[in-house]
């Protein structure tokens, strides 16, 4: 995992990608929706995301693979997370979240805040592999209610924006 993470933070460099906010400041949690902090800070709206998107994970990959150990489930997660923050930080995925309609200002991340991304993607998964099922799935509404309305974003409405539906 730790291999994993190292790939990700080379191609951040690689990508150009600061390594902390060029703001000059460090926060752990950056809530202001400032264009200039957006995804640049160890945590922020779209953190609640990627706990969710831990948690889909997890109950994907128990459910192909139900034998696996969960640190191997544990590592394909991560895999996953550092791919998604790879792709995600390319110029062509930058320009499409930030042009949509009514998308708030991305510039992409700073590899602060990539790390901090896979981190709450690991929570998630720790959390669906301890939680009932109801309760994750009650919690993942949760995360995404609070992400529509403090952010006015979330997987919901990112996702409306991105096709264009009202």
């Amino acid at each position: 995992m730790a291999l994993l993470v190292a790939l990700m933070i080379v191609w951040f460099r690689i990508l150009g990608r600061p390594l902390t906010c060029p703001c000059r400041t460090i926060e752990l949690w950056q809530g202001s929706l400032d264009p200039a902090e957006n995804s640049q800070q160890f945590s922020d709206w779209y953190s609640a995301l990627h706990v969710i998107f831990g948690m889909g994970l997890y109950a994907f990959l128990k459910r192909m693979r139900p034998t696996w150990p969960r640190g191997a489930l544990l590592t394909l997660a991560i895999a996953s997370s550092v791919l998604w923050e790879a792709m995600e930080n390319t110029p062509a995925l930058i320009a499409l979240f930030d042009g949509a309609d009514g998308a708030p200002a991305y510039s992409g991340d700073s590899v602060l805040n990539a790390l901090g991304d896979t981190l709450f993607v690991a929570i998630g998964f720790h959390l669906a592999a301890i939680l009932p099922v109801a309760a994750t799935v009650f919690l993942a509404m949760g995360l995404e209610l609070t992400v529509a309305l403090g952010a006015h974003d979330g997987f919901v409405i990112g996702t409306a924006r991105l096709l264009n539906i009202p």
